[in-house]
C-alpha cells in the first residue's frame, strides 16, 4: 500500500471511532496534524469536506505547514465555517 492510501485509511478508521463516540459518549475534539501530506489536491478537498461535516458534531484542531491547504479550504468552503490561526516562527 502507498503511504497515501496507509494515510486515508488510517484517517478513516480514526473518524469513523470518532463518529461512533461521538453518537454513544459525548463529543471530544479530534486533534489532527499533518494528514494531508500524501494526499493530492483532490482528496484533500473530500477529507476536508468530510472534516467539516463532522466538525458540526465535535470540534476539529487541525494543524498543517502546508498553505496549500489553506487554498483548498477557501475552494470547499466559505470563511465563516472555519477558523483559521496562523503561527509564525522568529528565528533568534
Amino acid at each position: 500500500m502507498s503511504d497515501g492510501t496507509t494515510d486515508q485509511l488510517y484517517l478513516s478508521l480514526r473518524i469513523a471511532s470518532l463518529e461512533k463516540y461521538v453518537n454513544e459518549y459525548q463529543p471530544i475534539p479530534f486533534i489532527v496534524d499533518d494528514i494531508l501530506v500524501h494526499f493530492d489536491d483532490e482528496r484533500s478537498k473530500e477529507t476536508i469536506k468530510i472534516l467539516l461535516e463532522l466538525s458540526k458534531q465535535t470540534q476539529i484542531i487541525f494543524f498543517s505547514h502546508h498553505s496549500r491547504l489553506i487554498e483548498l479550504m477557501r475552494e470547499v468552503t466559505s470563511e465563516s465555517s472555519y477558523q483559521l490561526t496562523e503561527l509564525n516562527t522568529v528565528s533568534v
